[in-house]
Formats: C-alpha cells, sequence, structure tokens
C-alpha cells in the first residue's frame, strides 16, 4: 500500500556499504600517486656549488661539479655558459667565446670542475627572480656495440638449444648511454629451410635516449661478414660499411643476413659489430635570484 513504510534488508545494507567503498576506493586510486616504474633517463649530472641569491652590482663565483653518469668515457669536453645581460666577465657577456674551458676526458662515474671566478652582477633597482644562467657540455661520445649472428640448419636445430640461441646475441649491455643501439628480429628467422628461407631479416635500431642532442652527423661503423646487407637511403651496404647520417631520435636500418650457405653446414655463429660516435650536446640550467644593494 501507498503508505505501507518499505523495510530494508540486512543484504542491501551490505550491497549498499559495499558499492561506497568501491567508490572510495576508485577515486583513491586515482588521486593517489604510485611509484613509476620507467627507467631514469640517461644525462650528465650537472651541480651548482654555491649561493643562487646574489646582490647586484656584486662579484661572485660559479663553481660546477659535472659527473659522467654514463658507462662510457667522454673524449674533448668543451664546457661553458650562457646568460643574459645581467651577468658578466670582464664586461663582455657569458657566451662560448669568453667562458670555454676544455678537458681532455671524462672516465665513468668521474667527476671535474668548471670554474669561473670574479662574474659581475649588474647593477639593478628592483628585485629579479628566476634568472638563467645556462651549463653547456659538448664531449665526442663514442659506443661500441659487440653482437653474433647465430643461425642454423633445421635439421640440426636440436644440438643447438633450440630457436631462443638464434638470432642477435649481443656480447656487451650497458646500461647507461646517451645514444643505444638494439636489434628488432625473429628468432626462428635465422634457421635455414631449404626451400623456404633462404635470408634472415632484421633491423638495427639507433635511438637518442639521453637529454641531449647530437650536433652533427652521426658515424655509423658495422664489421660483419660479406652474407650481411643493409639498406639505407636508397644504399645497398654489404658486410663492413661507414656511413654518416643526420641527428634523429630513432634510426631504423633494415638488414638481411643470407643464410643459404647452410645447406652445407649445420652452424654458423658470426662476431659482429657496430660503432656509433658524434659530437654530443647536452646542457642545463640554474636559477639566481638577485636582490638591490
Amino acid at each position: 500500500m501507498n503508505g505501507e513504510e518499505k523495510k530494508t534488508t540486512p543484504t542491501t545494507i551490505f550491497l549498499i556499504i559495499g558499492a561506497a567503498l568501491v567508490i572510495v576506493l576508485i577515486i583513491f586510486a586515482l588521486f593517489t600517486s604510485t611509484p613509476s616504474t620507467k627507467t631514469s633517463e640517461s644525462t650528465l649530472t650537472m651541480k651548482f656549488n654555491g649561493n643562487t641569491t646574489l646582490k647586484s652590482n656584486s662579484y661572485f663565483n660559479l663553481n660546477f661539479t659535472i659527473i659522467n653518469s654514463y658507462d662510457i668515457p667522454l673524449e674533448n669536453l668543451r664546457v661553458w655558459v650562457e646568460s643574459g645581460r645581467l651577468f658578466t666577465i670582464s664586461s663582455n657577456l657569458l657566451n662560448n667565446a669568453t667562458t670555454l674551458r676544455n678537458f681532455p676526458n671524462l672516465p665513468p662515474k668521474a667527476n671535474t670542475t668548471y670554474f669561473l671566478g670574479n662574474v659581475k652582477v649588474e647593477n639593478i633597482k628592483s628585485e629579479m627572480k628566476n634568472i638563467p644562467i645556462v651549463l653547456k657540455v659538448l664531449y665526442n661520445a663514442k659506443i661500441l656495440k659487440n653482437f653474433t649472428i647465430n643461425v642454423v640448419n633445421n635439421n640440426s636445430l636440436s644440438f643447438y638449444g633450440g630457436v631462443e640461441n638464434m638470432g642477435i646475441k649481443e656480447s656487451n649491455k650497458i646500461n647507461r648511454l646517451p645514444l643505444t643501439v638494439s636489434f628488432s628480429f625473429i628468432s626462428k628467422d635465422f634457421i635455414f629451410e631449404e626451400g623456404k628461407r633462404n635470408i634472415a631479416p632484421f633491423k638495427i635500431i639507433i635511438e637518442n635516449v639521453g637529454k641531449g642532442a647530437c650536433t652533427d652527423n652521426i658515424n655509423i661503423k658495422l664489421q660483419s661478414n660479406e652474407n650481411l646487407i643493409c639498406f639505407f637511403n636508397n644504399n645497398k651496404l654489404t658486410g663492413s660499411f661507414e656511413i654518416l647520417t643526420r641527428p634523429s631520435n630513432r634510426i631504423e636500418i633494415p638488414c638481411n643476413y643470407t643464410i643459404s650457405y647452410l645447406k652445407e653446414k649445420d652452424f654458423d655463429t658470426i662476431p659482429s659489430n657496430i660503432q656509433l660516435s658524434c659530437n654530443y650536446l647536452e646542457s642545463k640550467s640554474f636559477y639566481f635570484n638577485i636582490i638591490p644593494s
């Protein structure tokens, strides 16, 4: 009847409470940050040693520590700072021409100091905040990746550990680099089957994973044997070769390895390597506050 009060059963109460808890958990998950599993970005470590609050019409020293966070040595380091007109040295602006310092090399995990004394803070009448000075580091990066190409006759596959042992096998894995080399392939393509499979296709992938960039062409040297054929910029490259290419965040080089010779052979492993080199520039901005004197 219309005037009769409806009764709420215990089951209904539990369902209402459960639904409310689910909603609360969803909201909590949406607004609660979770630790990121993404690997840290490759970069040099640059630190400023000093006070970032400065008085106008005064002098101070720039003292930076540069740490090679990579797993390779860096060669021919050129370090300088750049800024606007609020900072000068000997009445000159801070730039490559006035502040450049050279260092021959920096081994992995080692550090060096960049010091620039008697930097003038120009005379200003009001407080200014977050005025940048940019530290720039240009170095020669050389990355060497050793790898083998494992190929097998299908009739002998069981004697060599199976499919998982075939394809591109990296000999040295280096974790922190400004440029990386990897390979895209399917292991079964490296198994020769007469009348079915004569070549093993794969890709060489070069990526810029650092915070900087190459300032000139990337030099790529590859050493292998005459069964390797790669294709780049409409050129056919056989065996060992050397090319120059413009910098890019991702470069793909398609290749084929001829495996038809395995008709007369059970298994082969081909020592190979690829070397990258370029002048790589990284920079970091440091921010200063200026107060009237």
